[in-house]
């Protein structure tokens, strides 16, 4: 049944499985084109209208309740309610509630505390089920204004945008012939606990009220119950682009921009402004000056002063001005310049905490057999590997590599401290295609960081966005590059490179980080085979969507 994008239009499918997700998708798309193209071109009547349009959408309520309970990584984390709609009957009752603002309140988060690097510990807000799928109702129609409107070097928190894009655009500024040399790395002390409400809310013209509401809705830690005059909770699904509404601007106070948004360079820009970049990700940025004397005298206090008319300060612990050539770190990794030329490596610590993870992890599984072993280890070093492989990591590679082999050694060696060293390296190590010493058995092999390729990271162009509709060839071709180099199976990489990396069932674009499943289009059980003929790529939503409809029916999907 196709799901129309109507005010009116309160029909529903009579099963869960029975949505079109193709068709849901392509309205909330189209309606979000509109609203990016209305932005750009300054007709704020009409990006209101269709704002309020997209939130009473039923194929927006739809996608936000598959999202917060399917796909969000806490499907099944509760809120203070203790709900969670894990099962296709629980989200099509939700769908039939009246998910409408009129008369909603949400209700508190629940406090909940996860460790630091630094060992202390970072304080989230959990709100309820509901909650989360109002606001994204709200964020999809809020999002497509703001990534119209965000300045270039922006990358935290943003559809299409990553850790590698930030690092990229650093290494592009300072490398450059005449760039500038000082460096300001900043830090926000307690950006999503701290951000102001009424600054943050009057940047927010149609959605303020239900915003407010979300913001002072008040946090139940250990059973009692506490007022929020400031911040906005992490891990409320709007959260992260409020953060970037608060801290939009920053970019824009050194004159990077035109009066219509047209980019202008660092040594184009007249005054004190030349010379100055600045490039953010979430809360965490960099700026480069000609002279120390600048950064000092004139970013600092410009930077303070538009922190605090947000309710927020610089970290002084974090925040430090340094020359290039004594190098800094930013989102793991350390920048410097040697001589002509600018190198990003792997941060030290974060070496060392890798190291320390697989030292735990061994420790903590001396008599597991092998096989688990490996299996364990090769996802923590296969994502640490890839996380650093558009940087100059070869060296460190072979330096973890290293470590890992002693590591292992020591453990195989523990184990049989009776037997020769001979008998214990033929038991545990292997020759697998001209490599000696491969920890594993005979079906399964331990990862080697040194065999991950070193590739430049093509970063993201200027201040295009998933939203511009003149993109989207653009953004499909960009898509695909990340789903390919995210799948590390050479079948899987067959059986998508021959679905021109589309759904088999929906027939939509995979997206980076989502979950693919493997499905057998003859059943193992029935003689089907492994083999990438017999094999057809889904989302893992539409893989549950496809058993619910032919063969065995889940309680839990």
């Amino acid at each position: 049944m196709k799901i129309f994008i109507e005010q009116t239009d309160k029909r529903l499918p009579p099963c869960w499985e029975d949505i079109n997700w193709r068709d849901v998708e392509k309205n909330v798309s189209r309606l979000q084109e509109r609203i990016y193209r209305a932005t750009e071109r300054q007709e704020w009547k009409k990006v209101r209208s269709l704002q309020k349009l997209l939130v009473r959408a039923m194929s927006n309520k739809l996608l936000a309740i598959r999202q917060v309970t399917q796909e969000n990584k806490g499907k099944n984390t509760p809120g203070v309610d203790g709900k969670v709609y894990d099962s296709p009957e629980a989200r099509m009752a939700l769908s039939q509630e009246d998910l409408s603002f009129a008369g909603y309140k949400p209700q508190p988060v629940r406090r909940i505390y996860i460790p630091k690097s630094n060992g202390k510990q970072r304080p989230l807000g959990i709100p309820t089920m509901k909650d989360r799928i109002m606001q994204a109702i709200v964020k999809s129609a809020m999002e497509p204004e703001w990534e119209a409107r965000f300045e270039a070097n922006s990358y935290g928190f943003r559809p299409g945008r990553s850790c590698m894009d930030a690092i990229e655009q650093i290494h592009t500024t300072l490398s450059q012939k005449g760039s500038s040399p000082w460096i300001l790395d900043a830090d926000i002390s307690g950006c999503f606990d701290n951000i102001a409400h009424e600054p943050l809310l009057a940047r927010i013209p149609v959605f303020d009220t239900v915003v407010r509401r979300w913001l002072k809705a008040g946090v139940i830690e250990l059973g009692h119950y506490n007022k929020t005059g400031k911040g906005t909770p992490q891990g409320g699904v709007i959260s992260p682009l409020l953060a970037n509404i608060a801290l939009d601007g920053m970019e824009r106070l050194f004159g990077c921009e035109t009066s219509n948004g047209q980019p202008i360079p660092p040594r184009q820009r007249s005054g004190q402004n030349k010379g100055i970049s600045l490039i953010r990700y979430a809360d965490d940025f960099v700026v480069s000056a000609p002279t120390r004397e600048v950064l000092l005298d004139y970013v600092l206090p410009r930077l303070k002063q538009f922190m605090a008319e947000r309710g927020l300060r610089l970290n002084e612990t974090k925040t430090r001005i340094v020359h290039r050539a004594e190098g800094f770190n930013f989102l793991g990794f350390t920048i410097r310049r040697y001589k002509n030329v600018l190198l990003a490596t792997p941060q030290k610590e974060k070496v060392q905490h890798h190291l320390g993870e697989i030292k735990t992890l061994l420790d903590a599984n001396k008599q597991a057999e092998t096989e688990q072993i490996v299996k364990m280890l090769n996802p923590i070093i296969r994502g640490w590997a890839n996380y650093y492989r558009h940087c100059s990591a070869k060296a460190t590679f072979g330096f973890v590599a290293h470590r890992i082999w002693e590591m292992t050694w020591q453990w195989a060696k523990r184990r049989h401290p009776n037997k020769s060293r001979k008998w214990v390296r033929k038991r545990y190590f292997k020759s697998v295609a001209n490599r000696n010493w491969v920890f594993g058995t005979a079906t399964s092999t331990l990862l080697n960081p040194v065999h991950t390729p070193i590739t430049r990271h093509i970063k993201v162009r200027g201040r295009s966005s998933p939203y511009n509709p003149e993109l989207r060839d653009y953004w499909g071709k960009r898509t695909k590059r990340f789903v390919g180099r995210q799948t590390f199976s050479w079948l899987r990489l067959q059986v998508l490179q021959v679905q021109e990396y589309r759904c088999g069932q929906c027939g939509m674009l995979f997206k980076p980080n989502q979950d693919i499943v493997m499905h057998h289009i003859i059943r193992r059980a029935a003689g089907g085979s492994d083999r990438a003929e017999n094999r057809i790529a889904l989302h893992s939503y539409c893989h549950h969507q496809f058993h619910q409809r032919h063969g065995y029916k889940v309680l839990k999907a």
